[in-house]
């Protein structure tokens, strides 16, 4: 944050963990846990230092509450009826807007995972909640995804996939927000195929150029070395 203490998880989605802080003392650091409970891996901050996390069945924010704790809130419960997304992987990322994204490992048309976008609802309905909409629902020959997501100034949405339509060992995929239409079009970007490595299972990261980095469990030729 804008003091320079780090924030992370312990734990899973499913079992016992916590969000942590870690803060400087002395020369040294502090570690505080701030929320307790089965907590995905990963959580993202906006500009006003609230932190948004995931747990196997909700997206949650925490924020300061300016006596040194912090204050949980439920932003969205999924549902458990079919073609809605289910399990996320990871904590959600932010865009520019605010809006909220991630993957879930089961859920959607074929339940075999979805990407979701979560946003605030300023009018309508629905106002003053927060608005799930599905991206993509996976197909069976992409396996469940289990990495999150990494999303772009202009709203485009880059993930993984463990399988994938291509060679079989894993995807990259984009997703882009259609100009005039509240659609995304999806796009593979690269497709392994075991020579450079197979099964993508952590969340890609962006450099400001624009470019992709990421990992896959197994490398090339199928070693269990990683690549």
């Amino acid at each position: 944050d804008a003091k320079g203490n780090l924030y992370g998880t312990t734990g899973d989605c499913r079992s016992p963990g916590n969000v942590f802080e870690l803060s400087q003392s002395g020369g040294g650091w502090m570690l505080q846990a701030i929320y307790q409970g089965p907590v995905c891996p990963n959580v993202t901050m906006d500009a006003g230092g609230n932190i948004y996390g995931a747990t196997s069945s909700t997206v949650f924010e925490l924020s300061a509450n300016g006596n040194g704790g912090w204050n949980p809130i439920v932003l969205y419960t999924f549902p458990s009826y079919a073609k809605d997304g289910s399990n996320p992987t990871t904590g959600p990322v932010l865009d520019q807007a605010g809006n909220l994204y991630g993957q879930t490992s089961s859920g959607g048309s074929q339940n075999y995972g979805t990407v979701y976008k979560l946003s605030f609802a300023t009018e309508g309905k629905k106002k003053g909640q927060w608005e799930e909409k599905i991206l993509v629902s996976f197909r069976a020959t992409s396996l469940a995804p289990v990495s999150g997501v990494v999303v772009d100034a202009a709203g485009t949405v880059y993930g993984t996939t463990p399988g994938g339509p291509s060679w079989g060992w894993g995807d990259v995929f984009a997703m882009s927000p259609v100009v005039g239409k509240r659609a995304y079009s999806q796009k593979i970007l690269w497709g392994f195929n075991g020579s450079d490595g197979e099964w993508p299972l952590g969340s890609p990261v962006q450099d400001r150029a624009g470019m992709l980095y990421g990992t896959t469990w197994k490398g090339p030729g199928g070693w269990n070395t990683g690549a």
